[in-house]
């Protein structure tokens, strides 16, 4: 009887996974978990998301503004609050967190908001990978040329 119990422990206990394999397999589960996260780069999707909502918010910005030309004679608004004010926008857009704030250029600076503006420039700062292998990105909408693009700095004009 003792035998056919040593028997049927034996029987069990060989069964299952070592300490050292599951040890092994979870090492190597980590080390596939930490490669795909460095390929899938979480901190600049999400960057690129917010880059997405500058491009946004400022080339609709850039049509309300446009709308706003049409009906004050051509003149354009002297910032984005005259915008709402106008009912050409719901609210003032608002640069993502960690992003400095939407930039607004009149021509000539200073002027009167509907009645001394000719054109409007609009920047927003891009930061994630695919726009900073160029040093500071930002995006940027001029009103004298109806363009919407990606410019090294603020102050350089669209191509």
């Amino acid at each position: 009887m003792l035998t056919r119990i040593k028997n049927l422990l034996s029987k069990f206990s060989s069964k299952g996974f070592t300490l050292i394999e599951l040890l092994i397999v979870i090492a190597i589960l980590g080390i596939l978990a930490a490669g795909i996260l460095v390929a899938i780069d979480p901190i600049d999707k999400i960057s690129a998301a917010n880059d997405s909502k500058v491009q946004n918010d400022i080339s609709g910005a850039g049509r309300a503004s446009e709308a706003y030309a049409v009906t004050h004679n051509g003149f354009y608004p002297a910032a984005l609050a005259d915008l709402v004010t106008a009912g050409e926008l719901k609210r003032a857009p608002v640069a993502p967190s960690g992003y400095n704030a939407y930039a607004v250029t009149m021509v000539p600076n200073p002027c009167t908001s509907g009645t001394t503006c000719t054109d409007i420039i609009i920047t927003g700062q891009l930061k994630s990978k695919r726009y900073t292998a160029v040093g500071t990105p930002v995006w940027r909408y001029e009103s004298s040329s109806g363009k919407s693009c990606t410019v090294a700095n603020a102050g350089t004009a669209c191509p």
